[in-house]
């Protein structure tokens, strides 16, 4: 599905080149896809050997240079000068990192379930809605043709004994099975490197931490950086259409991040009532922050924004379960811990997190037509012909298969967002 990558990309995460031997993996074998199970201790992260070079620097800030929307920061404290290891700070950036800074949530592992009031079985539930105890849980061995690509392209691995250096022919932005092989055991480290943080962000919000990673392996296949010409960016591959229903469904999250952007003034109007172009500076420069790129750091990565990328996806989960809550409660006329059980609630929240709620509220409508309770399987049946790929989606991201398939962009067709 990769085909229109930033060519400006191949060098902007991760100039340093790290020895395959630091984590022992085998390729598995080809066959059907079959549930992980969570039980190899988790491979130490090796220390960076070299940073990135000029032409690699050159690239990255021409991507930076291609903002998806104009922010106008409102710069509460001067730029501050980078320390060794870490990112220069542009000015026009400077509002990132004082949202870093001084962001509090707005409740301790309530998540969803406070939402929709429930409260689940939680020795019941599948594996991939769990949170476990320790970050080895999440351990994963996932054959990730993009993300070994992009190891291969920016030198992490050497894969020049391969076919085209291990490069697929038919699409340049996936390795070919030579290069899966070479860069197998890089793929396997970095896609453990944020267990950790996944793990402490799903206690602090309520969301299940197991959820987390498996979108964050079919959205990105874990690289935090930049998706195509900058439309969707990081672990989650947030878009602009995303960025608006977070900034809209989550008052708590909207009330911190809007006067790093805007000025206070705007802000108190609340989301809705801001003008298009206000929304479109809010949603560009939210897309903007979660981008990890970071030529000046050693890895190419901005490692803080790589880990609050997790934080902004766990709140925007957040945001669409409280859409999906008031679209079943607008079109059901009850609330959803009557329509629903907490597991299908969630599938639902996956389609709308992936298709849009226009997709999942025309499922409803027409489920209800028939006086059914909302159940997984007849939302499903009932999703319309222009997102039905919606549940093909769904059931790899709970499926969690072996062999991941390559990120896919969002449905083309816009859907409308109910307003709270």
């Amino acid at each position: 599905m990769i085909c229109a990558v930033l060519l400006s990309i191949t060098g902007a995460v991760l100039g340093i080149v790290r020895s395959p031997s630091s984590v022992l993996a085998s390729l598995p074998a080809e066959g059907l896809a079959t549930p992980r199970t969570h039980i190899t201790q988790l491979a130490p992260t090796p220390k960076p050997t070299q940073g990135l070079e000029g032409k690699q620097e050159a690239a990255a800030a021409s991507v930076q240079q291609q903002a998806a929307a104009p922010v106008s920061a409102r710069l509460d404290s001067p730029p501050k000068a980078a320390q060794p290891g870490q990112p220069s700070i542009d000015p026009a950036n400077q509002y990132i990192y004082n949202f870093l800074d001084s962001y509090q949530p707005q409740d301790i592992g309530g998540g969803c379930a406070a939402v929709w009031e429930m409260v689940p079985d939680y020795s019941r539930l599948p594996n991939w809605l769990t949170t476990p105890s320790q970050p080895q849980q999440l351990y994963s061995k996932i054959s990730l043709y993009f993300l070994a690509a992009m190891l291969i392209r920016n030198n992490a691995v050497d894969a020049t004994e391969c076919a085209n250096n291990g490069i697929s022919v038919e699409n340049p932005w996936v390795a070919n099975n030579c290069g899966l092989s070479k860069a197998y055991a890089a793929v396997i480290e970095w896609q453990n490197r944020f267990n950790g943080v996944i793990l402490d962000i799903a206690q602090q919000t309520g969301v299940p931490a197991q959820l987390m990673k498996n979108i964050f392996s079919r959205e990105s296949q874990f690289w935090p950086g930049i998706f195509t010409a900058l439309d969707e960016a990081g672990f989650g591959q947030l878009t602009v259409g995303g960025a608006d229903v977070l900034l809209m469904w989550n008052t708590n999250f909207y009330d911190q991040f809007c006067p790093q952007v805007l000025v206070p003034e705007a802000c108190r109007k609340g989301y809705t009532n801001l003008t298009i172009n206000e929304q479109q500076m809010l949603t560009g420069a939210l897309v903007r922050m979660v981008n990890a790129t970071c030529p000046t750091c050693p890895d190419g990565v901005d490692p803080r924004l790589a880990e609050f990328s997790v934080r902004v996806f766990a709140e925007n989960l957040i945001a669409n379960c409280n859409q999906v809550g008031q679209i079943i409660q607008n079109e059901a006329k009850r609330p959803p811990n009557r329509t629903s059980t907490y597991e299908d609630l969630w599938l639902f929240t996956l389609v709308n997190y992936h298709a849009g709620s226009g997709c999942f509220q025309g499922a409803v409508r027409d489920t209800l037509k028939g006086n059914y309770d909302l159940n997984w399987e007849l939302v499903a049946s009932n999703l319309p012909d222009y997102c039905a790929s919606a549940k093909l989606y769904v059931e790899e991201v709970i499926y969690m298969p072996e062999i991941a398939p390559n990120p896919t962009p969002p449905p083309a067709t816009p859907t409308p967002t109910p307003a709270p």
